[in-house]
């Protein structure tokens, strides 16, 4: 199948001198400067799939000369770590060993993990008291933290009745013997004592935000000899400097602005190093945010855009668009941003959809705030909708999806209740689906309903998309796609929304594709490859639509960006 680009949206591309060009990083997580000026540097190879294997581990000169690279030995999974003497301490995750590495690139001594943990190890950590911290995790809520020391011997580890830790993104042993911990699963970062209490935090948990004391996803925090931490703040593109008094200001940055930092240092000179995961790249910032060393060739000189999840054509060259992860709606024409006002008592807070309604107002399904909100075209709130009569489950909690029906009614996908709800203005219920015994829903998305009254859902955790009849029960469930080859499996189904003509268009996020099906499950085309662009991937995408009958609108979560492309040929014949 032949695609053409007609747009990008969202994204101006960095434009660099052929000398300034170095090898792009796929997702950093650590970067670490020797005293030699050697840069340490480990990377998985996609960040946004949770929990992957693969990573390398880099070192390279002043002059970005790469002196070291783990897979050219074979080891693809080691994430390495900087030692006090200059040696690379490097965790084989597919091996639960750790290899120490000379300065030199030789490997000069190794030793089993297995002892410590039967989770699969992550990274070590090297401490000033010359052991390691040693991170394991399978999942989510689910971590040991482990202290060795150079032989591999136990010295301490977390205990068992003290992990409520989500994620342990980064971990460091203060000078006062307690451990550092960036949780970017709870959106918080915490120092713990050895008993496991909490004795410092910042940030909510289970609560982000873009508030300066409050974090997204963070996924290091550091503590630097004066008692200031810095917080890589990942989803809301900051680094927050945390002083010991509480206080939190965001450190100054270049003008391109930073995407997705996954790891923040301070270095002696009072400079920054920061891996800028989602530009690709580690640099190297002064107090003023000028970039005074950088390695890793920026494809993205400026993004307008953070986390889309929604996307809609609202006239020639008019792109409305849910800007999630700032926080607002906006109109993009003919190049220009526009962010729309609108007057209400607080603002947006991850909104996950945006329709147009025929009056002309907006339907917002304001997730984070728990509500479904309309606004008129001059900014005024038209209607609200926050509670509903649900005696268990009395207000929504995340809306993913709403949708005005013809009686006037919404359909709105409730992922964190696992239900989708028809429900009016005043938050009566006209219609369950995901609570009976027939169909149990796990994180639905989205969801349409059809001129027929039956609604299609893509049930995201249960890895399927569902038709399911007036009458509550299944009609169809596609967990799979047919292709003239072979079967094609969904992996986290994240939006599916049927056509006029008949197609059924699935965003199917974990295999990072946009298929095009018929309602039976036959496969018509695939859209994965991105022609005439310089990031010709899709990344983790969270919403399709098809706009005629040979184009579609993308929203590339992911890389921020919306994209606009068409087919060229007709789609693939049915057998």
């Amino acid at each position: 199948m032949t695609w053409e680009l007609i747009r990008e949206v969202g994204i101006e591309y960095a434009s660099l001198p052929e000398a300034r060009r170095f090898q792009r990083l796929s997702s950093p997580l650590y970067a670490a400067k020797a005293s030699d000026g050697t840069c340490v540097i480990a990377e998985e190879w996609n960040m946004s799939v949770p929990f992957r294997f693969e990573c390398r581990t880099l070192r390279i000169d002043t002059n970005h000369q790469i002196l070291f690279d783990s897979t050219t030995i074979g080891i693809d999974d080691g994430f390495g770590c900087l030692m006090g003497d200059g040696c690379i301490a490097i965790v084989r995750r597919t091996h639960w060993e750790l290899l120490i590495v000379s300065s030199q690139g030789k490997i000069i001594d190794r030793f089993g993990l297995r002892a410590c943990s039967k989770k699969l190890p992550r990274y070590a950590r090297w401490t000033d008291k010359g052991t390691f911290l040693v991170v394991f995790s399978n999942r989510s809520f689910d971590v040991d933290i482990v202290e060795i020391d150079r032989q591999g011997r136990i010295l301490w580890f977390l205990p068992p009745a003290s992990r409520s830790i989500g994620v342990a993104s980064n971990v460091q042993l203060l000078a006062s013997d307690r451990i550092l911990v960036a949780d970017s699963f709870r959106h918080f970062a915490t120092e713990i004592d050895r008993d496991g209490n909490i004795a410092w935090q910042f940030g909510e948990p289970e609560n982000p935000s873009a508030h300066e004391c409050r974090v997204s996803s963070p996924n290091s925090a550091t503590c630097l000899s004066s008692g200031q931490r810095l917080i890589a703040d990942t989803r809301n593109h900051r680094i927050l400097s945390v002083f010991p008094d509480g206080h939190a200001q965001p450190i100054a940055l270049p003008e391109s602005g930073l995407c997705d930092p996954t790891y923040v240092d301070g270095l002696p000179n009072g400079h920054y190093l920061v891996c800028d995961s989602g530009n690709g790249r580690i640099i190297q910032l002064d107090p003023q945010g000028k970039i005074v060393w950088e390695y890793g060739d920026s494809i993205a000189g400026r993004r307008h855009l953070s986390y889309p999840r929604s996307v809609d054509l609202i006239g020639e060259n008019r792109y409305l668009v849910a800007d999630t992860g700032n926080n607002r709606i906006v109109e993009f024409q003919n190049g220009k941003v526009e962010t729309i006002r609108f007057n209400a008592e607080y603002t947006l807070f991850w909104p996950r959809c945006v329709r147009k309604l025929p009056s002309g107002s907006l339907l917002i399904a304001d997730a984070r705030n728990g509500r479904i909100v309309e606004i008129s075209s001059d900014g005024g709130i038209v209607n609200e909708l926050c509670s509903i009569q649900l005696e268990l489950r009395p207000t929504l909690q995340d809306p993913h999806d709403v949708r005005l029906l013809p009686n006037g009614n919404l359909l709105i996908c409730d992922s964190s209740q696992d239900l989708v709800l028809e429900v009016d203005w005043s938050g009566g219920i006209h219609r369950i689906i995901g609570d009976s015994s027939d169909i149990k829903l796990k994180d639905p998305h989205s969801a349409q309903q059809m001129n027929d009254g039956s609604v299609i859902i893509s049930d995201t955790g249960n890895q399927r998309v569902l038709i399911v009849g007036t009458d509550g029960k299944c009609l169809r469930s596609l967990s799979e796609i047919r292709g003239q080859a072979a079967l094609l499996r969904l992996h986290q189904p994240r939006y599916a929304e049927a056509d006029e003509d008949g197609t059924l268009v699935i965003t199917d996020t974990g295999q990072n594709r946009i298929l095009g099906c018929t309602i039976k499950g036959q496969l018509l085309w695939e859209f994965s490859s991105v022609p005439g662009s310089k990031l010709n991937s899709l990344d983790q995408p969270r919403w399709a639509k098809q706009v005629t009958p040979d184009e579609i609108l993308v929203c590339d979560h992911f890389h921020h960006r919306i994209l606009h492309v068409k087919r060229l040929h007709n789609p693939l014949s049915m057998p």
